[in-house]
């Protein structure tokens, strides 16, 4: 099993990035808002309060999705629907994908998880 995390930063894109999950049927995932960090340390660190009025603050908002996968081929194909669809995951100005291999814990029969 691989969990699929694709950090969006372009939200004019999500129609694209959901409409590429179901169409290659990856529905066991969740959407996560999000805020950049730059953000968080424009707001909360005065030294960086000061560099963003300097150069103009950029309100970032992200977008974190997380799938789970079967195999790396759902990726691929996710991939490339979004390819299709003019969605480049390889622009970091537009999306960060990563594949992250795991497990999925189930336990024995009788028991339940910790």
């Amino acid at each position: 099993m691989t969990l699929m995390i694709v950090l969006l930063r372009d939200e004019s894109l999500v129609r694209k990035i959901v409409g590429a999950l179901i169409e290659t049927e990856l529905f066991e995932g969740t959407v996560l808002d999000g805020e950049a960090l730059e953000n968080l340390a424009m707001r909360t660190i005065p030294l960086f309060e000061d560099v963003g009025r300097w150069f103009g603050q950029n309100l970032q908002y992200n977008r974190l999705i997380a799938v789970a996968l079967r195999d790396r081929a759902e990726a691929d194909a996710f991939v490339g629907l979004c390819r299709r669809d003019g969605v480049d995951l390889t622009n970091p100005e537009t999306a960060s994908l990563w594949l992250v291999p795991c497990e999925r814990y189930a336990p024995p029969a009788g028991e339940t998880a910790p």
